[in-house]
């Protein structure tokens, strides 16, 4: 904003009318030397507020100094003048960003007599190229992390076809793995429905069947599909379920999935072994379900935006079961379909979360007990298999064993190390992405304690910049899974060279 003169008003009275634009003159300097109409149009600087180099005050503080930096080259230079930053803008009561273009007028002598320049409104514009490029890296996160969560149930699936292959059809292990088999392709097909299912909320497509149900019934089935998670994670469980029926007009399959979904991420971002509760009651006319974790908990920054599509607590990679980040946004689609509202509550990072569903009551009568929860299955070289996603352990291990090795199972990374410490493994089996530590941090534990030991990273993370960081992290090998029995068999003969050659 630099040039002077005494203008008139008929010099640029022209160019001050648009509203998005408005010009300005200053001196050699910098100072205003006469009234600018557009200035104070803009700012609502008063002329004996903004003369001199008053108008300094209605720029931004942190964009101040990077425009004099500009200006003084410029001056040097006798070249033209371009900055950008915020400028207050009375008129909306907010700093709005600006545009800012001079060129000098030159005195006989070829010095600056003055700086004859335009402040152009480009907010909207630049607030819409930064949507752009948040929307732009969101998707490229989303598709890498769509991979990631498609490559791992095809791990299990792989490695149960190859069980089946050489195990007898009678052995008890081929029903285990045609059970691995089913489960993992159920669990892409969720994956693949949920999406589904937000594309067409989102155009107006999805349909919801009412009907007066009783509340309790899609609660139970929710439990019923989330148990087998919360018990993998080692989570104590606890659900409150009223005495008597909250009548709702709803649609019991969509109102499980809704119920499913916020007990499936309470398991997720939970540490295992911690605490998740269900608890149902009747308030104002209102059926109100909360779901409740002592798990990591939300940022107050991340809290306005939980329910936007691709949205996630924290990234998929810290967390081996993150999903897709559509899981709330359909929770929100499908509550909202049911004339309710959903709301996310936590104290911050490390605090555990609250979510909170609320649905219009229609009626009171009769009783419904709650239903009881199943228990699940707990499961020769020494071979150690660290992975949080129950199914790729487990046929990994097995897959292994059908080899004639020694197999031991760590959930996460601190049990890995453990493990590895008692166990003395000849390889391990590493996945990254693993609550309480990820593979990058046991991988360097255990290659300080066991520096002979084969370590192999098998994720689904398989861009070259994750090749080198498992590189760097003291992984000898990085497979991207699905990861196929030959290549296991194959990494596994060095690490038998190497214990015949001790």
């Amino acid at each position: 904003m630099h040039s002077a003169p005494v203008p008139s008003d008929s010099r640029y009275e022209s160019l001050t009318r648009p509203s998005p634009q408005f010009a300005w003159i200053t001196d050699a300097q910098g100072h205003f030397t006469a009234p600018q109409p557009g200035w104070g149009e803009c700012t609502g600087q008063a002329w004996e507020a903004c003369r001199g180099l008053g108008w300094q005050k209605a720029v931004h503080a942190d964009d101040l100094p990077a425009m004099w930096r500009n200006w003084r080259v410029a001056s040097e230079q006798c070249a033209p003048y371009g900055a950008e930053g915020r400028i207050w803008h009375a008129p909306s009561g907010q700093y709005r960003q600006f545009e800012i273009r001079a060129v000098p007028s030159l005195d006989a002598d070829g010095g600056i007599r003055e700086w004859i320049g335009t402040c152009t409104d480009v907010h909207e514009r630049r607030s819409n190229e930064q949507a752009l490029r948040i929307a732009d890296r969101r998707k490229d996160e989303f598709m890498a992390v769509l991979a990631h969560e498609l490559r791992n149930p095809l791990a299990p699936i792989r490695n149960a076809v190859h069980v089946l292959k050489v195990c007898r059809e009678d052995d008890a292990r081929s029903a285990w793995a045609r059970s691995i088999i089913e489960r993992q392709v159920d669990q892409m097909s969720r994956l693949l429905d949920d999406l589904l299912d937000v594309t067409r909320i989102a155009r107006g497509k999805l349909e919801v069947r009412r009907e007066r149900i009783d509340l309790a019934d899609p609660l139970e089935r929710a439990i019923e599909t989330s148990r087998p998670l919360l018990d993998a994670h080692g989570h104590a469980f606890q659900a409150d379920l009223p005495a008597e029926a909250l009548v709702v007009e709803g649609d019991p399959p969509r109102l499980a999935q809704v119920f499913a979904n916020l007990l499936n991420n309470a398991a997720k971002y939970t540490d295992r072994g911690g605490r998740v509760t269900l608890g149902v009651r009747a308030e104002e006319g209102q059926a109100v379900v909360r779901v409740r974790d002592n798990g990591m908990g939300i940022a107050a920054a991340v809290l306005p935006n939980l329910f936007r599509i691709y949205t996630q607590a924290v990234p998929s990679r810290e967390r081996a079961e993150g999903g897709l980040g559509i899981g709330l946004s359909l929770v929100r689609g499908l509550v909202e379909m049911h004339g309710g509202t959903v709301q996310a509550h936590s104290e911050g990072p490390g605090r555990g979360s609250e979510f909170v569903v609320r649905l219009p009551l229609v009626e009171q009568p009769q009783i419904r007990p709650a239903r009881p929860a199943p228990v699940a299955e707990p499961p020769r070289l020494r071979v150690l298999v660290a992975d949080d996603n129950p199914d790729a352990a487990q046929t990994l291990a097995v897959l292994l064993e059908v080899m004639g090795h020694e197999v031991r199972i760590a959930a996460d990374g601190e049990e890995a190390v453990e493990l590895a410490a008692s166990f003395q493994p000849a390889a391990v089996l590493l996945d990254i992405g693993m609550p309480r530590m990820d593979g990058y941090a046991a991988a360097r534990h255990i290659r300080d304690k066991l520096p002979g030991t084969l370590l192999v990273a098998v994720t689904g993370w398989g861009r070259r910049e994750d090749v080198s960081q498992a590189l760097k992290a003291g992984f000898d090998h990085h497979l991207v899974k699905p990861v196929g029995p030959e290549q296991v068999s194959k990494l596994l003969a060095q690490a038998v060279r190497a214990e015949a050659g001790r």
